[in-house]
């Protein structure tokens, strides 16, 4: 597959794969699914409706991604503390604030490929004095958003979250 700059070829299948963790591993008991949607915007029509990304579709840089992750436990009892994971396609960078954050679900985010987590993550730069500095990483190093709910979800019940890229 050919690359080029004024086009990406986005594969749903192989550009996310979400993964879903629940503090209980059990053969009965909660049973977690995950559905992922994407949908994008181009960025020469920003107020126009987002329209469903399916693969193979074609954006471009500055064209805009917008990931739905949908959790549902269609298990017999809840599944507490459930974490999704959402991470950020090569070629794209993650868009600042467009992580769904609510008083029940924790966002952080990962700049090592999952490794470590922070609701804000930090590099560590030479300062004007020669010494390390701490500094906010830029969004460009962000690898992987992770949503963790504070409590429990019921059986039979859903959530959602969301996230937007930029394409590259």
């Amino acid at each position: 597959m050919s690359w080029n700059r004024n086009e990406r070829r986005v594969a749903l299948a192989g550009a996310v794969a979400l993964v879903l963790c629940s503090s209980q591993a059990l053969a009965v008991g909660p049973d977690v699914k995950v559905q992922l949607q994407g949908s994008y915007q181009t960025a020469d029509k920003p107020q126009a409706k987002w329209a469903t990304l399916q693969e193979g579709t074609k954006v471009a840089p500055g064209d805009r991604i917008l990931y739905s992750v949908e959790i549902t436990n269609q298990g017999d009892r809840e599944a507490k503390n459930p974490v999704a994971f959402g991470p950020i396609p090569a070629g794209t960078r993650f868009v600042a604030g467009t992580a769904t954050t609510d008083p029940k679900v924790k966002v952080e985010y990962s700049i090592d490929g999952g490794k470590t987590y922070s609701p804000s993550p930090t590099i560590t730069i030479p300062g004007k004095d020669g010494k390390p500095q701490t500094v906010a990483a830029p969004v460009e190093r962000y690898t992987t958003v992770r949503w963790m709910w504070s409590g429990a979800l019921a059986a039979g019940h859903k959530d959602s979250v969301s996230y937007q890229v930029e394409v590259r």
